[in-house]
């Protein structure tokens, strides 16, 4: 049967020693030499010490308590722990020694005045590393050396429970769980699974294992979960670019936190459904990942033993950037979108353009807009400027009904984002009177809205309404140009009017003829050639030449 328990453990407290220990080499009552950092610190031991000596009454009683404690930290702590007993008399020699140690069932080393026992503990005796108060004095020593001296309890007994915690302190093996960039990591679960049972604890920037009992002699598989509110925080775009590029063997993600972080259906390879999970989040249609949002990786085996650990580096899945690495902001002004202002009737099919105030190359855009449903209704979204931008991938008209309108664009290429052409046209109607600019503005709690330069620095996106009086530099514009048959005419009227629309090729033949209804300010028409013109044409507009498209292409 498989057993459950968990632990909380607070990590705090550290023992501070005022020196570390001198080196002794001594000769033990057995005629073994030992050197206490060569034979033992150095070899990951923590070491007791008893000053003691053999006529010792107080001695004689604490004999029984330190064998039974030397036989239980042998196997709490195998190859991890020795005691020594170093006499503090000079008549004690090393003969005397080895007939107390027999007397007394003593198994741990002894060390006579021959054999170097005096001067080993011979600074503890001085006031070295505080006041002696006779024998028997217990002296713990870390592996790095560092003493606790003098530890004392209220009987033999409480004074031996002493002693193992000091030795469990001092072999608690600590360690780290903290970003890739070296940031602690709190709020984290570290579970510890053996064959039989499986321990947890709650942790924050380190951990330790050590003090588990049931951990020690067996082995175990450790691995850690953290729980998050925003699966969002982090994850943008260009991360989605980073990824697609991946796949494509343009760059490669070498580091194993970015290719963790990459897998976002954590199935262990990195594919273009990582970028379609991605994708989705951004665009609120799921909320959260298929699994965990955090994973944490380790730079090797995930395997422990005998209360170890190892070091823990939390990635959140789908920041190939991470939050402490991002890509430098730039330094230039946000990029404004600008469309015309307008009165809006109910019941009105309306053409929102949005152009950019100057033009630009972009690697990927995410935009985050606040839209009232209860004035507006988004029919279409598209994009003439951004390749394979499509709706139905690109955002998430859905949550149109939740006053929410995210879209993003990633097509692994670089947009040449022209300012005489819409980046983004968005057809709605209108559900009641009033302003554009009262119905749709740009929200960050919606989704952050910026663009990703080539440089891959991200650039904020301002949304701006112009009044439809101030001239503006798009009085017309017609794209796709070239185009096979059909393009869009956007034109800006100073007043309501009707217009004939003409197409007129080389030779003075008009190939495309319609009359339309201008509302002042911005309009836009789909028109279609069908008799196959081919080559350069004029556009009119009640007579007047607005410019030219070449078609056939």
């Amino acid at each position: 049967m498989k057993y459950f328990f968990t632990l909380i453990i607070l990590l705090s407290g550290t023992c501070i020693f005022a020196q570390t220990a001198p080196n002794f080499t001594v000769t033990t009552s057995d005629g073994d030499v030992r050197n206490l950092y060569n034979d033992y610190l150095n070899q990951g031991k923590v070491v007791v010490i008893e000053a003691f000596f053999t006529t010792c009454p107080p001695c004689n009683t604490h004999a029984p308590y330190w064998q039974a404690l030397y036989q239980s930290q042998l196997i709490a702590h195998p190859n991890k722990v020795e005691f020594i007993m170093l006499s503090t008399l000079q008549s004690d020699n090393n003969t005397k020694v080895g007939i107390y140690r027999n007397n007394k069932g003593l198994t741990m080393p002894g060390v006579g005045n021959d054999g170097g026992g005096l001067a080993a503990i011979l600074p503890y005796m001085n006031g070295q590393f505080g006041e002696f108060q006779g024998t028997p004095t217990f002296i713990v020593i870390d592996t790095d050396g560092h003493v606790t001296f003098d530890i004392r309890g209220t009987s033999p007994q409480n004074t031996m429970d002493l002693i193992a915690q000091q030795i469990t302190t001092d072999l608690a093996q600590f360690c780290s769980i903290q970003t890739p960039f070296g940031t602690p990591l709190a709020d984290v679960q570290i579970s510890a699974t053996s064959s039989n049972m499986t321990a947890n604890i709650a942790a924050s920037s380190t951990y330790s294992l050590s003090s588990i009992s049931q951990l020690q002699n067996t082995s175990y598989t450790i691995s850690a979960t953290k729980t998050d509110d925003n699966p969002l925080s982090g994850v943008t775009t260009f991360d989605l670019v980073k990824i697609s590029k991946h796949i494509l063997g343009l760059e490669i993600l070498n580091e194993p936190w970015q290719l963790a972080a990459a897998d976002m259906n954590c199935n262990g390879t990195i594919t273009t459904f990582d970028i379609v999970i991605g994708r989705k989040l951004i665009l609120g249609i799921d909320n959260d990942f298929p699994c965990s949002t955090w994973r944490f990786i380790s730079n090797g085996s995930n395997q422990a033993s005998n209360g170890g650990c190892i070091d823990l580096v939390g990635v959140r899945l789908g920041d190939i950037t991470g939050p402490y690495f991002a890509p430098p902001a730039s330094e230039r002004a946000p990029l404004v979108l600008e469309s015309i202002d307008r009165e809006v009737k109910a019941g009105e099919t309306v053409f929102i353009p949005l152009y950019a105030s100057e033009n630009v190359s972009a690697r990927s855009l995410q935009m985050g807009m606040n839209i009232d449903q209860n004035a507006l209704q988004i029919n279409q979204l598209g994009s003439l400027q951004l390749p394979g931008f499509d709706a139905a991938t690109c955002a998430n008209l859905n949550a149109v009904t939740m006053g929410r309108l995210p879209v993003l664009w990633i097509d692994g290429t670089v947009a040449e984002i022209d300012r005489n052409v819409p980046v983004l046209t968005i057809q709605a109607t209108a559900l009641q009177n009033g302003l554009l600019s009262d119905m749709i503005h740009l929200d960050p709690s919606v989704l952050a809205s910026e663009i990703f330069d080539t440089d891959a620095r991200p650039v904020s996106l301002d949304l701006q309404w112009r009044d439809q009086g101030i001239e503006t530099t798009h009085a017309w514009q017609v794209f796709p140009n070239p185009a096979r048959s059909s393009f869009y005419l956007n034109y800006a009227s100073e007043e309501k009017e009707n217009g004939l629309i003409q197409v007129v090729d080389c030779q003075g033949k008009i190939v495309l003829e319609q009359t339309v209804s201008l509302e002042k300010g911005e309009n836009q028409w789909a028109l279609q050639v069908k008799n196959n013109a081919s080559g350069l044409h004029a556009i009119k507009l009640n007579g007047r030449p607005l410019g030219s498209i070449l078609l056939g292409f």
